[in-house]
């Protein structure tokens, strides 16, 4: 480590937030994600385990529990380009696809004030994804806004995809699900398993999101633990993200979005998808 990343180790070591961040990693579970958060730490993750893999480490993305994906959305089957509408959501309707509502992993789940945006990118069949989330800083315990960009690229089944983000210094591989989402937009139900290869941690979980941040209604709630038990989850696993400040995020729109927003095409059932299925 010396060797390879001497200059920033010292770096990380003579700033105070850099400091902290290493300290607060000693104490925390190895999975802990909500102690990495410092731009010196960064710095010294992409060195030390990114670039040289300075510990040897080799996560793989696991491969259980198989989640089925979600085949038809308004009795018609699902294609590549009506999956992608379904991520993109409510992006153009509002300032952002989906809020994350609860999840299964607590290591991301309990960042407060998660927004989800999906949209295509310039470059023909590009897809990205942005979450714009909160995190409580060390010390002063104050909430800071943070924003991760990730490229998604379409999996071999519609409704699966394969995601890539550098994250802390650290890129993550992740392979995501759409397990369900109703017919009026009112809730959606993603799936993932992930890896930080070089970090040896790898992780599952799954996303109940919803427009507005709400728990779905009492008469979706059959469908909504059908979906869940697809993915080997029950409902009281689920950890309720705090959605109670979410002043002012930093949302921006991303990006070129080629889609009209499903929200304001729910009617036509007929036309399902944007973009013609290929």
């Amino acid at each position: 480590m010396i060797r390879n990343c001497g200059p920033q180790i010292l770096k990380c070591l003579l700033d105070p937030n850099g400091r902290n961040a290493l300290q607060c990693l000693n104490q925390c579970s190895p999975v802990d994600q909500v102690c990495n958060y410092s731009k010196t730490r960064r710095v010294l993750s992409l060195c030390v385990l990114q670039k040289h893999n300075c510990l040897e480490l080799d996560a793989k993305i696991p491969t259980k529990p198989h989640v089925p994906p979600m085949v038809k959305f308004r009795w018609e089957d699902i294609c590549h380009e009506t999956a992608e509408d379904l991520f993109v959501g409510w992006l153009g309707s509002l300032d952002w696809s989906w809020r994350v509502v609860a999840g299964q992993n607590p290591a991301y789940d309990q960042f407060p004030c998660q927004y989800q945006l999906f949209y295509r990118g310039k470059a023909k069949g590009s897809f990205r994804y942005e979450p714009v989330f909160q995190v409580k800083t060390l010390g002063d315990g104050k909430l800071v806004w943070r924003r991760r960009k990730y490229r998604v690229k379409r999996a071999k089944i519609p409704s699966t995809f394969n995601f890539s983000v550098l994250d802390n210094g650290v890129v993550s591989n992740e392979f995501w699900t759409i397990v369900d989402v109703s017919d009026d937009l009112s809730w959606g139900l993603f799936h993932y398993h992930g890896a930080a290869r070089v970090a040896g941690q790898s992780y599952t979980g799954a996303v109940l999101v919803s427009p507005n941040g709400e728990y779905p209604n009492e008469r979706e709630s059959t469908k909504l633990v059908s979906a869940l038990d697809r993915c080997g989850i029950k409902e009281w696993e689920l950890f309720n993200v705090d959605n109670c400040l979410c002043n002012d995020p930093p949302l921006g729109f991303p990006g070129p979005n080629t889609a009209v927003p499903l929200s304001q095409s729910m009617n036509a059932i007929g036309n399902i998808s944007s973009m013609p299925c290929s």
